[in-house]
């Protein structure tokens, strides 16, 4: 008999139940305030609960836009002040100085910014802008004719006996929600009900199970919730009860920052500032990576090396799954030993050598499950470095539940131990490492600084992530890993895949709407597996339009990579498939610079590479929707296809759009259906933009960006950091009239700019430069120079 539900059937029976409507518990919530004290940032309160208990909070000003909410028991345990999702100032807090005012019916406390009110009773703490509108809190309407269908801030007990603590707040009838992760289904989350305990869907794209949840929800009213827990979550978010959301943590305390933009990107920001943000990847991380499930020995990989280089495809790292280790072959299933197979592959450093003469670096597999009947479990077990389980044997993961243990990377030793296992391969030259699985820890597990496997399952991920993205920076300098799993400050250690999606039309899609949930998530830079992983007919390869319609995407995304079961080169696919993915591979490092400065932006500002049209246009009322397109950085306007035939419906938000490919001028908003050539996607720039180019090239270190060309189209104004290694250079343009500037700080180069005008601009002007030349082409004025400090090129009609 067939057993549906695949890792769904991991979920317990109440985390299916409405939270407020669980036979199986008993619900208190705070009714009343009893009393209050003044605390740096805020105040410390005494609350009593319908059921005539007594509870604890604290309402803390962080910054002036973050008030941190913590409540707990009387007596019980109290919320922790920090977290590995908290980055250490920031866990501190930074006190802002508040003004607190005490009248007959409650307490306000004010930081400029916003203004927390708590009234005496009932209690309906509320939070509202300098200007008085309110953004948050739970109204009394949403109830029946009998009873309140959403409870206030309380706790309600199961069977397990333990309070588990919950908050809700009312929606406005036009908001809408985004985030909390890789979530495949819909981008906007309101009407869906999310379960966070990160799972491996086995190649599933389900709506409830993902490999990676963030407990961060953004909303469409310029705020965002960061429920600063690692347990269980259940969110509720306008469904049952289409007017309110709500969220329940498996802890006895409560603990969330209400985080505040107004706009989202600002939201965004502030919650880096919580939980950190991520170091530049090294920039050939950004070109090309060739993989797949799995290579088999060196020679074959040498062989697609020779002829990717033979046929012009573009590439920089080339991975290898996990038979690089001894012994994967006669394996059920995937774990490490960390033992190179020189059988297979001869010695590592020639190899690594023989690649970097080429252009290419090497990544390898791993994940933090260690084999059974190995030295390296003998070692761990003797060490008491792998997870225990509550009976006293060592817990077993649930991927791999009979041949392998999880290593403890809350012990310090372990971590250590764990890291010096990369060292010899980071010295080699191995630039790499993909930090597959993580979400396997089992209910039973006890870990060495005394969490349950409950209490550590979610946060596993990014303890295991972290340990290896810090040995490859010791080692190497400067870290990349390509990581499945993660949690709540996960965009520290970039990156992450959304990883093993289906190669179907329905896959494509739903990887694009989990991408775009990480980018509102604070995962700045993701990546996928390019054609899909896995093909529900057979395991067989993708069908060849669906690998180029995923390849276009995968090309225009932060980072690239080709993997799957069976082959992803494009020759297994067609010359046409070939011709295409050559092309696109070929713009991809041509837009180098520009991606190059978007990972910039990001490392200062969290801001992803990757955006849905909501976090540029956010008065758009048609963007707030859209996950079926996107903008690479600000000027870049994507439209992935996403069926056979070819059709594709596009929208483009208010201003000037240009074809990529025709550089037809449009005018926004517009919608536009269009039946795409299979050796195009719909591309589009902005109309205010500068555009950075490099030189076409196969690989990052093949050529340095001379000239770098810059493409200019001004309806008013636009500007971008541009940066050259380590050096910022600031570019800024703007139309005077019939006249276009353009400035470029201080740098040393060949630049070639390209005015794209619908007239010819026949007075151009060179400051601060050598070697001027101008002409004239079709489409654009074409001013090549030597900077040798900051420069100025005016150019008008005459």
């Amino acid at each position: 008999m067939a057993r549906p539900g695949g890792t769904l059937l991991d979920l317990e029976p109440e985390d299916w139940t409405p939270i407020f409507a669980d036979r199986e518990r008993e619900y208190a919530y705070v009714s009343e305030v009893a009393g209050w004290e003044a605390v740096p940032g805020g105040a410390a309160l005494a609350a009593k609960t319908d059921s005539q208990g007594a509870v604890r909070l604290r309402v803390v000003f962080v910054w002036p836009e973050v008030v941190r909410v913590q409540a707990w028991l009387e007596g019980g345990e109290e919320p922790p002040p920090a977290s590995p999702m908290l980055t250490l100032r920031q866990a501190q807090g930074e006190r802002v100085r508040v003004r607190l005012r005490e009248d007959e019916d409650g307490l306000t406390i004010s930081s400029g910014a916003l203004r927390v009110r708590i009234p005496r009773r009932p209690w309906s703490m509320s939070i509202s802008d300098r200007s008085g509108r309110a953004l948050w809190g739970l109204g009394g309407d949403d109830r029946t004719l009998l009873r309140p269908t959403v409870l206030p801030l309380g706790f309600s007990r199961g069977k397990r006996g333990r309070a588990d603590f919950h908050e809700a707040w009312s929606l406005a009838p036009d908001e809408r929600l985004y985030g909390l992760g890789e979530q495949f289904g819909p981008f906007d989350k309101r009407g869906q009900r999310i379960v966070s305990w990160s799972r491996d869907p086995y190649g599933a794209v389900t709506g409830t199970v993902t490999y990676l949840n963030i407990p961060f929800v953004l909303s469409s009213r310029g705020y965002g919730v960061f429920v600063h827990h690692h347990s269980k979550t259940v969110y509720e978010l306008g469904n049952p009860s289409p007017q309110s959301a709500a969220f329940r943590v498996a802890d006895p305390y409560l603990d969330y920052f209400f985080v505040y933009g107004p706009s989202l990107k600002e939201v965004i920001v502030r919650y880096g500032e919580l939980t950190g943000r991520p170091l530049v990847p090294p920039l050939w991380s950004f070109g090309v990576w060739w993989s797949r499930c799995m290579y088999r020995e060196r020679s074959q990989v040498e062989g697609i090396v020779e002829r990717l280089r033979e046929l012009g495809l573009p590439g920089d790292v080339v991975h290898l799954d996990p038979r690089w280790q001894k012994g994967r072959a006669a394996r059920r299933a995937d774990g490490v030993n960390f033992e190179w197979d020189e059988e297979a592959w001869g010695e590592p450093g020639e190899f690594i050598e023989w690649l970097r003469e080429r252009g290419f670096r090497l990544s390898l597999w791993e994940n933090p499950y260690v084999w059974k009947g190995t030295a390296m479990f003998d070692e761990g077990a003797r060490r008491g470095y792998l997870v225990k389980a509550e009976d006293g044997g060592l817990a077993q993961p649930l991927e791999n539940r009979d041949d392998a243990a999880l290593v403890d990377f809350t012990d310090e030793g372990a971590r250590r131990w764990w890291q010096d296992k990369h060292r010899r391969y980071l010295r080699l030259g191995v630039a790499s490492f993909k930090t597959d699985y993580g979400e396997g820890v089992p209910r039973d597990a006890v870990f060495s600084d005394g969490r349950s496997g409950e209490q550590a399952h979610n946060l596993y991920p990014l303890l295991y992530n972290e340990a290896v993205f810090e040995v490859i920076q010791e080692e190497r300098g400067e870290a990349v890993v390509f990581g499945r799993s993660g949690y709540a400050g996960s965009q520290r250690y970039p990156i992450n895949w959304t990883g093993d999606a289906p190669c179907t039309w329905g896959g494509l899609a739903a990887t694009l709407r989990a991408g775009l949930s990480l980018s509102l998530s604070g995962i700045s830079m993701w990546s996928h597996d390019i054609g899909g992983f896995w093909n529900p007919s057979g395991l067989n390869p993708p069908e060849p339009e669906l690998y180029v319609r995923w390849a276009q995407f995968g090309l225009l995304s932060s980072h690239s990579r080709f993997h799957g079961i069976r082959g992803r080169e494009p020759w297994y696919y067609g010359a046409e498939a070939a011709g295409v993915v050559r092309k696109f591979g070929r713009l991809r490092y041509r837009l180098l610079p520009y991606i190059w400065s978007l990972a910039h932006e990001a490392a200062a500002t969290g801001l992803p590479v990757v955006r849905p049209l909501v976090l540029e246009y956010p008065d758009d009322p048609v963007s707030a929707s859209v996950d079926f397109e996107y903008l690479l950085g600000p000027y870049l306007l994507v439209a992935p296809v996403l069926n056979r035939e070819g059709r594709c419906r596009v929208y483009l938000p208010a201003g000037h759009w240009y074809d990529w490919w025709t550089g037809e001028r449009l005018s926004g908003p517009l919608w536009r259906e269009r039946i795409v050539p299979l050796r195009r996607l719909p591309l589009y720039v902005r109309g205010d933009s500068i555009l950075p180019l490099a030189p076409p090239m196969l690989h990052t270190e093949e050529k340095p960006w001379e000239p770098l060309t810059l493409e200019v189209r001004l309806d008013s104004s636009a500007r971008i950091e541009l940066w050259d290694h380590e050096q910022r250079v600031e570019v800024g343009g703007e139309r005077r009239g019939r006249e276009v500037r353009l400035r470029i700080g201080p740098s040393a180069r060949r630049y070639e700019v390209r005015f794209l005008e619908p007239a010819a601009l026949s007075a151009v002007a060179v400051a601060g430069a050598r070697r001027a030349a101008v002409r004239q082409t079709k489409v654009a004025t074409v001013v090549r120079f030597r900077a040798d400090g900051p420069c100025e090129v005016r150019a008008g009609v005459l």
